[in-house]
């Protein structure tokens, strides 16, 4: 009996450890194949097909060899998902004859794919590059004469369209009249949520959140929505734990991580967070926004010799970001060392003259490098930006 549950044990860690690499795996590809790495990222899903074969896995490598324009291995592909998952593998088919100047064939799968459970939105289909070259043909065009999608679903394009434009009233308009003909169903409510967000009223988008998200199969985008909604209630170990959850269902997007990190750090849970941070890096490690987190994150904690590294990295990678300049200067300004500081600020101010932050930082790092006289300029630009600390020290050092 203790054999067998020590088996099991080992049985169990065995299958995640492959689970978690299988995850690693289909991430790394992808951002790979993102940077053009196409042959490079196939042959990496490849290592993981063998020993554990699944729908999503040949989907992802049908993906990548899409991007590669090798559509016969991607046709090979979508046909192995779509034995192994009816309906899952029909959209890339249907690109796959697009690609050959198949209209008959293209519209023949995109027909299949929606009558299926898996159906792409009419927005995102009719944007698809992939078929702008059977779009003119008689097949594609007789589809889409017929009505596919429902007023709700329209509604739900919309207002998601008018909130990604910043168009917020535009959206509350849309989501009227969803609410007015399909009360009190799922779709209503997260697009009521939606809009709780463009208004920062996060309470209230959590209120109509949570029970949506409750069961397991639960849309991703309306969990994301709630670890957004969480972040903005200040909600931060909630937020993560969507996050979580996301990762856990080996939801293939890498930038879950950074989200995550984002709010660990500012949950204070400032070690999770880099660890995320570096999970990030490594399948994106020239990206600016991780690199500037990171470094961040460890300024902030006073290690300032562990942030330089990533945030000369940021510089050398980013020259013409005012930010990468501006957050190494903090990292000086923490550390006390105020000539290399200001040395940062008056980069970044090169780049962005008009940071009211970084004209007042650049100003007291050359106060307190004995430069007062220097200073003054700065912390006028600083208040006139609307720095309002600035007026006491140009009350004390250059008011005479």
């Amino acid at each position: 009996m203790k054999t067998n549950i020590v088996f099991f044990l080992i049985f169990t860690v065995v299958q995640c450890a492959y689970g978690q690499s299988k995850y690693d795996t289909v991430l790394r590809a992808r951002a790979m194949a993102s940077r053009g790495e196409t042959t490079e990222a196939a042959a990496l899903i490849s290592s993981v097909i063998a020993p554990g074969a699944s729908f999503n896995l040949y989907l992802e490598r049908g993906e990548i060899y899409l991007r590669g324009s090798m559509i016969r291995e991607a046709r090979a592909d979508f046909l192995a998902a779509e034995g192994l998952m009816p309906g899952t593998g029909l959209y890339g088919l249907a690109i796959c004859a697009a690609a050959e100047g198949n209209g008959s064939e293209a519209a023949r799968y995109m027909e299949a794919h929606l009558k299926s459970p898996y159906k792409k939105s009419e927005p995102e289909i009719l944007l698809d590059s992939s078929f702008a070259s059977v779009s003119s043909s008689p097949e594609w065009r007789a589809l889409w004469k017929k009505e596919w999608y429902r007023g709700f679903e329209r509604m739900k394009w919309e207002t998601e369209h008018y909130l990604k434009a910043g168009r917020t009233e535009m959206a509350s308009e849309t989501f009227s009249s969803l609410a007015a003909e399909y009360p009190g169903m799922p779709v209503t409510e997260y697009c009521g949520a939606l809009i709780a967000i463009a208004r920062s009223a996060y309470s209230e988008a959590v209120k109509s959140l949570e029970p949506l998200t409750a069961k397991a199969d639960a849309p991703a985008a309306w969990l994301i929505a709630l670890a957004e909604a969480q972040a903005g209630n200040r909600n931060y170990q909630a937020a993560a734990s969507v996050y979580t959850r996301l990762i856990t269902s080996e939801y293939p997007d890498a930038s879950l991580f950074l989200k995550r990190g984002e709010t660990r750090a500012r949950a204070g849970d400032t070690k999770a967070a880099i660890e995320d941070f570096q999970k990030f890096l490594g399948f994106y490690p020239d990206d600016f926004r991780a690199l500037s987190l990171l470094g961040k994150t460890f300024a902030e904690e006073g290690a300032i010799y562990e942030a330089l590294p990533y945030l000369n990295e940021n510089i050398e990678k980013h020259p013409g970001e005012s930010k990468a300049f501006s957050l190494r200067g903090d990292a000086w300004f923490a550390g006390r060392t105020w000539d290399k500081a200001a040395e940062d600020y008056t980069m970044s101010l090169d780049l962005d003259p008009e940071n009211p932050a970084v004209n007042l930082n650049l100003a007291l790092s050359l106060i307190n490098s004995g430069k007062p006289e220097d200073a003054c300029h700065f912390l006028r630009k600083a208040r006139d930006l609307g720095e309002k600390s600035a007026a006491q020290y140009l009350a004390k050092y250059c008011l005479k």
